[in-house]
């Protein structure tokens, strides 16, 4: 199965070549904004970034660890001279799909982040991870679990305290990451690691993320099965379009953060399959943060749009509205009506809730 069809013979080298013709021309497209390659060339990767990083291509974003826009090395002599002034307190941002760290810059003040901030407010120093959104979600985690090991052993002084700060998917590869390096059993390939940083993780704050599925990309899926069924080439053509979206966004539909989410799993299932639960960090207090496109929450179209693209009940991780089950039950949540999806990102008023929460 391709999507929502059946692959004819040497269809998967047609795929390929289309792959990466598409790819290269949106890119064109997009880059015809000026200074906005960066940008460009995440909207790419969230598309077709699984396909590109299968194919080898230099169009792939390799995942990397950025001070404001410069890539962080993860040896000690060149990390103390990047970071002259780093302290103990180390704040990660994880962006969202088709995003890279710019997200997080407050409009008309790029230079100010929840990050810088807090680096004013709280003592840490802000990191920002950049990473291909197309790929599946739990690749993203267990890399980026990997990469947070490597950052603190190279942190030029003691690690004390680590708050991490992920926005949609980001939140998402954040828990996953959690997860990853929190396992007792090797990962499929790899040994596990010391459990260096999550003992030291403090805080995390999930801005806007579908923990239980993003109604969107559910959308997406019923729309391209709905076309593949109907005997007309131009709707077909379109179906093609919606099926080629890359692992990443197919893993939002139900908010899968670890290989058994999706392994052995249809990725164009309409029925939402029993997720595997992962523990929070027992160390650490989480800061929930959900949006909504009304003034009032309890409004029908805040309850089924949420803030465009995440429901609050997404967001605060509820399994069971009716008795009260979810994910992050220990957890303060915080509500911010008439802020969308990309604002929550870069507000001040919630800046301010993380602020008054830190603890």
């Amino acid at each position: 199965m391709v999507g929502n069809r059946v692959a004819q013979p040497d269809e998967a080298d047609d795929e390929r070549g289309l792959i990466l013709v598409g790819a290269d021309r949106l890119l064109r497209l997009l880059t015809a904004l000026p200074g906005r390659r960066d940008e460009a060339l995440a909207v790419v990767n969230g598309f077709f970034g699984d396909r590109l990083a299968d194919l080898g291509s230099t169009l792939a974003m390799p995942m990397t660890l950025h001070s404001g826009t410069d890539v962080l090395p993860l040896d000690r002599d060149r990390l103390t001279q990047a970071l002259p002034h780093a302290t103990g307190r180390i704040a990660l941002l994880v962006h969202g799909l088709m995003s890279t760290e710019s997200v997080w810059g407050f409009p008309g003040d790029p230079d100010t982040t929840y990050g810088s901030l807090l680096a004013r407010d709280h003592g840490v120093t802000p990191v920002s991870l950049r990473y291909n959104t197309g790929r599946h979600i739990s690749t993203n985690g267990r890399e980026f679990a990997r990469l947070l090991h490597h950052l603190v052993a190279a942190w030029p002084v003691p690690v004390r305290d680590i708050t991490l700060i992920g926005h949609s998917m980001g939140g998402l590869v954040i828990r996953s990451a959690c997860h990853y390096a929190s396992t007792t059993r090797p990962w499929r390939g790899f040994a596990c690691f010391q459990r260096s940083w999550t003992s030291k993780a403090r805080r995390v704050v999930l801005v806007g993320v579908p923990n239980t599925g993003a109604p969107l990309e559910v959308i997406a899926n019923l729309t391209s099965a709905a076309l593949w069924s109907i005997p007309i080439p131009a709707t077909r053509l379109v179906g093609l379009g919606l099926d080629a979206r890359s692992a990443g966004i197919k893993d939002l539909r139900f908010g899968a953060i670890t290989d058994e989410d999706w392994l052995e799993q249809d990725p164009d299932s309409r029925e939402r399959p029993v997720p595997h639960r992962v523990a929070m960090l027992r160390r650490a207090a989480y800061l929930i943060v959900a949006g909504g496109v009304t003034s009032d929450p309890a409004h029908p179209l805040a309850r089924v749009f949420g803030d465009a693209f995440v429901t609050t009940s997404s967001a605060s991780g509820t399994l069971n509205e009716t008795t009260g089950q979810g994910l992050f039950l220990s957890s303060t949540v915080r509500l911010f009506p008439k802020v969308t999806h990309i604002a929550l990102a870069h507000r001040p008023e919630v800046y301010n809730e993380i602020d008054r929460w830190w603890p």
